[in-house]
């Protein structure tokens, strides 16, 4: 496989198939080696250093954004980082509570596939500030019930945010068309941590106010993600937290922030991490972009479709057949089976590296009746070989 080679966790661990790339990806040696030539020679703290070092490093901080800036189609100013897909959503709700965009008696829509990261920060804020959160929900065949969607969104809507892909299916939800159901003033917001491994958006296409992502699912190092706001959106809304950044003037008497997304960039940011992902999308860049990389999960997908067909009656796959409506994500019950954590011990002694368990969606395995799932999901090193080696040893089970 052209792409296996150049991620050396497979050079060490030649007996890994590694299939829970959902939860987090392995990384290249350009980016293992970039990021370590920069800490061997550029390294230095950012923001109003003067001297060589701090300049590079704040130049390669700011040429990561302009990097992230072109897979999301926005302009590097409307990017602001923090640790992880997680953190932004915490971050974004609680300015729009600060900045009364959500006030008592609001109500915050969310999809029912959504990930725990785009659950509790809603429904804690909304114990303490007295807003409601609502779900709208999925149809038989995984994709979004427009119906009970138009039926839940009324005036009392001041947010509606949901993920482009489920963690848990696979599903790609159309979050154009979800938009163009949308009044002017609600806020938009779409979590891309499933989406961002696999394809390229483009936000002003899509017309959202937020969208939030995660580097680790994409080739960079963990603690570094962030979120495009939207300019218009940026100026009105206030941060939880601040310091010596995020403002412009403080005294005795007060403080300004700063207008820009700085002013959600408390602390000292994560440099570091920030150079991995501008590493990481160079490679992405070196292979062809984000397409070639559709393109060969595409091919991966189909593979796996016709093994799952193959074991239809003892084994259920929770998510669409159509490839072109799903990423490498596929979760899984046995018929014979409902304790997965032996399915996952099964895997584990074959060297098989899969994920089982609730993948942080309560409300949507509830909503299917499903006491957990098994799930095997793909990345671009992954090939024919690791989709036969895991259909082999469920084969057996």
């Amino acid at each position: 496989m052209m792409y296996k080679k150049d991620f050396p966790i497979f050079e060490h661990n030649p007996w890994l198939v590694f299939l829970d790339n959902g939860a987090s990806c392995q990384k290249p040696k350009v980016v293992i080696d970039g990021v370590s030539d920069f800490v061997a020679h550029d390294y230095a703290n950012i923001h109003r250093g003067l001297y060589e070092l701090s300049e590079r490093s704040e130049k390669a901080y700011y040429d990561s954004k302009t990097a992230v800036a072109r897979l999301l189609g926005c302009k590097a100013s409307e990017i602001f980082y923090t640790y992880n897909s997680t953190y932004a959503i915490n971050i974004i709700a609680w300015a729009l509570v600060r900045s009364k965009v959500l006030t008592k008696g609001d109500v915050v829509l969310l999809g029912i596939w959504e990930h725990h990261a785009n659950v509790l920060p809603w429904q804690i804020l909304a114990e303490e500030y007295g807003f409601e959160v609502k779900f709208f929900w999925i149809k038989e065949d995984y994709t979004l019930d427009r119906n009970d969607f138009s039926q839940k969104y009324d005036e009392k809507v001041k947010v509606v945010a949901c993920s482009h892909v489920s963690n848990v299916t696979g599903q790609i939800y159309d979050v154009k068309k979800l938009k163009q159901q949308l009044r002017d003033d609600t806020f938009f917001l779409i979590d891309w941590s499933q989406s961002v491994p696999h394809f390229v958006v483009d936000v002003l296409d899509i017309g959202c106010d937020a969208l939030v992502f995660t580097g680790h699912k994409m080739m960079a190092y963990t603690g570094i993600g962030g979120s495009y706001l939207k300019k218009e959106r940026l100026k009105k809304l206030s941060p939880m937290i601040a310091w010596w950044w995020t403002i412009e003037d403080v005294s005795v008497t007060g403080h300004t922030l700063t207008s820009g997304t700085d002013k959600f960039e408390a602390g000292t940011p994560n440099i570091i991490g920030a150079v991995s992902l501008l590493k990481a999308i160079e490679y992405i860049n070196n292979i062809g972009w984000m397409q070639k990389m559709w393109e060969h999960e595409q091919e991966i997908v189909k593979k796996v479709l016709k093994w799952f067909e193959l074991l239809a009656g003892k084994v259920d796959l929770i998510g669409t057949f159509v490839s072109e409506n799903r990423v490498g994500a596929f979760s899984f019950v046995l018929k014979n089976q409902l304790n997965f954590n032996k399915i996952w011990e099964i895997f584990a002694e074959h060297n098989i590296a899969v994920r089982c368990g609730w993948h942080c969606a309560y409300p949507l395995h509830k909503q299917l009746g499903l006491g957990g799932t098994c799930r095997m999901s793909t990345y671009i090193y992954n090939d024919e070989e690791d989709v036969e080696k895991f259909f082999e040893v469920l084969s057996k089970i």
